[in-house]
């Protein structure tokens, strides 16, 4: 009979072997429901964190930039402007370009590391330093942008980043960790003969994805801190999970005793099932 919610594994996953046992011979599908919770609750913070560093930025550096910006006319697909150019607007404090206007041609991709690049008849947006992208500007018959309309469309981002992001963020975490639980299965099967544990594959999966709690915890808590991520903190997190998938197929092995399966008490949690 089942004993633990899915729930218990959020904490019970540090310490206990009655836990990992329940999990392998009374919890049913793969444990992929399980990681979905632990990483919809790992994402809060830092989503919270990013909307609340927009919002600051755009405190403080946003008035800057909405005062730079010109009354830009595309019509028929071609952009007019009653400024000199190359026009030139700057991130406030420095001298570096986040946006470039120039429709004479004096200005190309690489003669500019600005964030935009907008010509007569093309809009450059720079993805990273060695990558743009075109979009060609044919298909726009009247548009004017003027600093109103750039404040609606900051104003816009800032109130749906957060929104838009978490579930963003949690599907590319989601697959990236079942990829990651898929072979962490796969070298539970060497643990498992090792070992002498009766353990099938679809069991070693519910084990991995348990096991990996206490490594997405700990680097959840070094992202709150503010701590920098690295290949050496990658493969701390390796370890603390291969540790804690061993030690859950060990407290399934055949050497031990059946009688320490469950411990006299148990805590109060509820919750569903996992599918």
């Amino acid at each position: 009979m089942k004993r633990y919610s899915i729930f218990h594994p959020l904490v019970m996953s540090f310490y206990s072997p009655s836990l990992y046992r329940d999990v392998a011979n009374h919890w049913t599908g793969v444990g992929f429901l399980y990681l979905l919770l632990l990483l919809s609750l790992a994402w809060i913070h830092p989503i919270v964190r990013l909307h609340q560093s927009a919002a600051a930025l755009m405190e403080t550096l946003g008035p800057a930039v909405l005062e730079q910006v010109p009354t830009i006319t595309i019509r028929q697909g071609e952009v007019s402007l009653d400024e000199p150019q190359p026009y030139v607007i700057e991130v406030p404090g420095s001298n570096t370009p986040l946006a470039v206007i120039d429709t004479t041609g004096q200005t190309t991709p690489e003669s500019t590391q600005a964030f935009l690049l907008l010509t007569k008849r093309q809009a450059i947006v720079r993805k990273n330093p060695r990558e743009t992208r075109t979009y060609d500007l044919s298909g726009i018959q009247d548009l004017t942008v003027d600093r109103t309309t750039v404040k609606r469309i900051l104003d816009s981002c800032q109130r749906w980043l957060a929104i838009l992001a978490y579930p963003a963020a949690l599907l590319g975490s989601y697959v990236y960790r079942i990829l990651q639980v898929l072979i962490y299965a796969s070298i539970g099967l060497l643990f498992a003969h090792l070992l002498k544990a009766p353990l099938e594959y679809p069991e070693l999966l519910r084990l991995a994805s348990v096991a990996v709690t206490p490594a997405i915890v700990v680097d959840t808590l070094r992202g709150a801190a503010g701590i920098g991520s690295s290949l050496v903190w990658w493969f701390f997190c390796f370890l603390i999970s291969m540790g804690y998938l061993l030690f859950a197929i060990r407290v399934n092995s055949s050497a031990e005793p059946e009688a320490q399966a469950y411990p006299p008490s148990t805590p109060s949690m509820t919750g569903p099932a996992v599918g």
